[in-house]
This record gives structure tokens, sequence and C-alpha cells, in this order.
């Protein structure tokens, strides 16, 4: 169980889709499937956060060299249209808290801020995809 518990940990650093399922899987407690996701994603984007720096200067780097300008982006545009909250929020699903964290930092000026929204999608989206796995089971 242990065991089992400190795999959803580390797969929910590398994506929320990725932790729920095996959860499922390995017959762990909804509740705790949830809990572990919650905790794995937000170390992640914690730890990018905390590395932001050279994180950001690597992806400026980058994208300098690919002769992208922070307009051509397609991050920076979703930004400029959504907002840091629709960034934190939808990004984190669709592309994990980790890579959202990234690439938020090397568009995003408030830091603080994309930090708390990308914590919060980790959060809602932990509760939503856990409570749509067990509405499937139990429908099963």
């Amino acid at each position: 169980m242990f065991g089992s518990l400190i795999l959803l940990v580390f797969l929910a650093v590398l994506g929320i889709w990725k932790s729920v399922p095996v959860g499922f899987l390995l017959d762990v407690n909804p509740y705790l499937v949830c809990l572990m996701t919650i905790i794995g994603g937000s170390a992640g984007v914690i730890a990018v956060y905390f590395i932001g720096s050279k994180i950001r200067i690597f992806l400026n780097k980058w994208m300098s060299n690919k002769n992208l300008n922070k307009r051509e982006s397609r991050v920076s545009g979703f930004v400029e249209r959504y907002g840091i909250p629709g960034l934190g929020l939808f990004s984190t699903l669709v592309m994990g808290p980790g890579l959202t964290m990234a690439l938020g930092l090397a568009v995003v000026k408030n830091h603080t801020k994309l930090l708390a929204w990308v914590l919060t999608g980790v959060v809602v989206w932990s509760v939503v995809l856990t409570f749509i796995g067990q509405v499937g089971l139990s429908i099963l």
C-alpha cells in the first residue's frame, strides 16, 4: 500500500492524468488517490517555481534561437487572451502542472500569482478527475 502511494506521488509530479488512473488500477482508496495526486502535483510545481530562474533563462534562449517572439508564442497568446488564471487552470489539465509552470515562468511577470493559480489548478483537476474516475467505476 505504501509503495502504491509513493508511486502515485511520483506519477503526479509528471502529470495528473498519469496518477489518477494508476491509482484506480492499483485499487487505492479514491480519497488517497486524490490526496497523493495533489501532493505530487504541488511538489512538482513548487520545485519548478524554485528553480524557475534557470528554466526561464533556458526557455528564453531556446525561444530566441527558434526565432519566436513572445507574441508568436502560443503560451503568451493564451496568457494574453485568458490571463494567468486561465493558464493556471486550463493548462494544468492539458499540459501538466510542471510544464505549465515552466512555460508560464518564461512568459508571465507575476510569478507568485502564477504559482497560486497553477496550484489551484492542481487541486481542482485532481478532485475532478478522481470524482470522474470514481463515478465511472461505480457505473461499471
